[in-house]
Protein backbone atom coordinates (compact mmCIF):
# COMPACT_ATOMS: atom_id res chain seq x y z
CA UNK A 1 0.00 0.00 0.00
CA UNK A 2 1.41 3.39 -0.95
CA UNK A 3 1.62 6.32 1.42
CA UNK A 4 -1.04 8.97 1.12
CA UNK A 5 0.36 12.20 -0.41
CA UNK A 6 0.67 15.21 1.84
CA UNK A 7 -1.28 18.38 1.17
CA UNK A 8 1.96 20.08 0.15
CA UNK A 9 2.61 17.32 -2.40
CA UNK A 10 -0.91 17.61 -3.80
CA UNK A 11 -0.61 21.39 -4.04
CA UNK A 12 2.81 21.13 -5.68
CA UNK A 13 1.40 18.75 -8.29
CA UNK A 14 -1.61 21.00 -8.86
CA UNK A 15 0.58 24.07 -9.31
CA UNK A 16 2.77 22.13 -11.72
CA UNK A 17 -0.28 21.11 -13.77
CA UNK A 18 -1.52 24.71 -13.88
CA UNK A 19 1.87 25.89 -15.12
CA UNK A 20 2.01 23.09 -17.68
CA UNK A 21 -1.46 24.04 -18.91
CA UNK A 22 -0.22 27.59 -19.52
CA UNK A 23 2.80 26.31 -21.45
CA UNK A 24 0.66 24.00 -23.60
CA UNK A 25 -2.02 26.57 -24.35
CA UNK A 26 0.61 29.18 -25.22
CA UNK A 27 2.28 26.75 -27.62
CA UNK A 28 -1.11 26.06 -29.23
CA UNK A 29 -1.73 29.79 -29.57
CA UNK A 30 1.68 30.35 -31.12
CA UNK A 31 0.96 27.62 -33.67
CA UNK A 32 -2.35 29.31 -34.53
CA UNK A 33 -4.43 26.41 -33.20
CA UNK A 34 -6.53 28.63 -30.92
CA UNK A 35 -7.75 32.21 -31.10
CA UNK A 36 -6.38 35.04 -28.98
CA UNK A 37 -9.61 35.05 -26.93
CA UNK A 38 -9.38 31.30 -26.32
CA UNK A 39 -5.74 31.69 -25.28
CA UNK A 40 -6.48 34.52 -22.86
CA UNK A 41 -9.48 32.68 -21.43
CA UNK A 42 -7.43 29.52 -20.90
CA UNK A 43 -4.72 31.54 -19.14
CA UNK A 44 -7.35 33.13 -16.89
CA UNK A 45 -8.75 29.70 -15.96
CA UNK A 46 -5.28 28.32 -15.31
CA UNK A 47 -4.35 31.21 -13.00
CA UNK A 48 -7.68 30.83 -11.19
CA UNK A 49 -6.94 27.12 -10.71
CA UNK A 50 -3.50 28.04 -9.36
CA UNK A 51 -5.11 30.47 -6.90
CA UNK A 52 -7.40 27.69 -5.67
CA UNK A 53 -4.39 25.45 -5.04
CA UNK A 54 -2.69 28.22 -3.06
CA UNK A 55 -5.95 28.56 -1.10
CA UNK A 56 -5.82 24.87 -0.20
CA UNK A 57 -2.29 25.30 1.11
CA UNK A 58 -3.27 28.43 3.02
CA UNK A 59 -6.19 26.71 4.77
CA UNK A 60 -3.98 23.82 5.88
CA UNK A 61 -1.18 26.15 7.00
CA UNK A 62 -3.53 28.29 9.09
CA UNK A 63 -4.87 25.21 10.87
CA UNK A 64 -1.34 24.08 11.77
CA UNK A 65 -0.26 26.41 14.59
CA UNK A 66 3.37 25.35 14.20
CA UNK A 67 3.58 26.98 10.74
CA UNK A 68 5.33 30.38 10.92
CA UNK A 69 3.20 33.38 10.04
CA UNK A 70 5.67 34.46 7.36
CA UNK A 71 4.97 31.20 5.52
CA UNK A 72 1.23 31.86 5.68
CA UNK A 73 1.80 35.42 4.45
CA UNK A 74 3.87 34.15 1.52
CA UNK A 75 1.19 31.64 0.57
CA UNK A 76 -1.46 34.37 0.78
CA UNK A 77 0.68 36.63 -1.42
CA UNK A 78 1.06 33.86 -4.01
CA UNK A 79 -2.68 33.29 -3.97
CA UNK A 80 -3.31 37.02 -4.41
CA UNK A 81 -0.87 37.20 -7.32
CA UNK A 82 -2.58 34.27 -9.04
CA UNK A 83 -5.99 35.89 -8.53
CA UNK A 84 -4.67 39.15 -10.00
CA UNK A 85 -3.25 37.28 -12.98
CA UNK A 86 -6.56 35.47 -13.49
CA UNK A 87 -8.46 38.77 -13.42
CA UNK A 88 -5.97 40.36 -15.82
CA UNK A 89 -6.31 37.55 -18.39
CA UNK A 90 -10.10 37.44 -18.04
CA UNK A 91 -10.29 41.20 -18.63
CA UNK A 92 -7.89 40.87 -21.55
CA UNK A 93 -10.05 38.13 -23.11
CA UNK A 94 -13.18 40.28 -22.74
CA UNK A 95 -11.43 43.34 -24.17
CA UNK A 96 -10.04 41.39 -27.10
CA UNK A 97 -13.43 39.82 -27.84
CA UNK A 98 -15.09 43.24 -27.70
CA UNK A 99 -12.44 44.77 -29.96
CA UNK A 100 -12.71 41.90 -32.43
CA UNK A 101 -16.51 42.17 -32.47
CA UNK A 102 -16.36 45.96 -32.94
CA UNK A 103 -13.89 45.60 -35.83
CA UNK A 104 -16.19 43.12 -37.59
CA UNK A 105 -19.22 45.39 -37.19
CA UNK A 106 -17.41 48.46 -38.55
Amino acid sequence: MSARPTTAELVHAGLHRAGETRRVVTARYQRGAITPVQWRTALAHSHAREARWWGVLARVAVQDHSVPLIYIAAVAAAQGAALNDAAHWADSARDHARTTTSARVA
